[in-house]
């Protein structure tokens, strides 16, 4: 009697439970599944990495989390693609997409200090400030960064009086309204600008030959303000003694 009586008992709490259990994992399921898409075109020899940090958007002692998206250099004009969560859920914490930082990699030569980047980024707002591009009807909105090289004489002792170079990339970056994300498409370009510019302005003279590094008074190992008139000194270039960047000889 008492085995059948629990067997009631079960026959009776059974579907209930079921119905409870299936609604806490409808519940758990109701958050997140909304992305974006990130995609554009980079240079030769140029890579991005996307940075989406979230934070906790529940009364959940969780902290901030990270998920890093990467592509690879190539020695040719190439596509990116990446699918970006805004939302997700870890465990019982609801995360919310905070901004996306961006990482953009450059590299001028084949050895691992001939590599640099500059950053960007992808703000996430509730409203868009006033002039932003917005969203089009296509549910795209693309921008185009303008990347440019700077160079200098490295101060690094192992490479003192060779060419070294930053990143400077303008534009690159978005405002993004959370309530409109959700399956749009960010296209974010990149190019490069075609003429090179000294770091130092005033330290390196323009010539019909290309650009010359000045000495001064001191005659150190690194380019000075240009005098007049002009003084200039070599410097060296993928083990080369040049005179001019970047055809290096006159």
């Amino acid at each position: 009697m008492k085995f059948l009586k629990n067997s009631y008992i079960r026959a009776i709490l059974w579907p209930g439970l079921l119905g409870i259990s299936l609604s806490a994992c409808s519940a758990l399921g109701s958050f997140g599944g909304e992305t974006f898409t990130l995609e554009g075109e980079l240079p030769a020899n140029f890579s991005l990495k996307a940075q989406a940090q979230y934070s906790v958007a529940n009364e959940c002692n969780g902290r901030w989390q990270a998920k890093t998206f990467q592509s690879n250099f190539d020695s040719a004009p190439h596509q990116y693609r990446f699918k970006i969560p805004v939302s997700y859920r870890d465990g019982l914490c609801e995360m919310k997409l905070g901004k996306v930082g961006l990482f953009i990699y450059g590299r001028y030569g084949d050895k691992d200090w001939q590599q640099t980047y500059d950053n960007g980024g992808l703000v996430i707002v509730d409203k868009l400030p006033e002039g932003a591009p917005a969203f089009g009807e296509d549910g795209v909105v693309a921008k185009t960064a303008v990347c440019s090289w700077w160079f200098q004489l490295s101060k690094a002792k192992s490479r003192r009086g060779e060419i070294s170079k930053l990143l400077s990339c303008k534009g690159a970056g978005a405002y993004l309204p959370v309530s409109e994300l959700d399956q749009k498409t960010v296209r974010l370009n990149f190019e490069v600008d075609k003429q090179e510019r000294p770091y130092l302005r005033g330290y390196w003279l323009k010539t019909q030959r290309g650009w010359k590094p000045c000495t001064g008074r001191w005659e150190t190992k690194f380019e000075e303000l240009c005098t007049e008139p002009p003084q200039f000194r070599a410097f060296r270039m993928s083990g080369r003694e040049c005179t001019v960047y970047p055809n290096c000889t006159e």
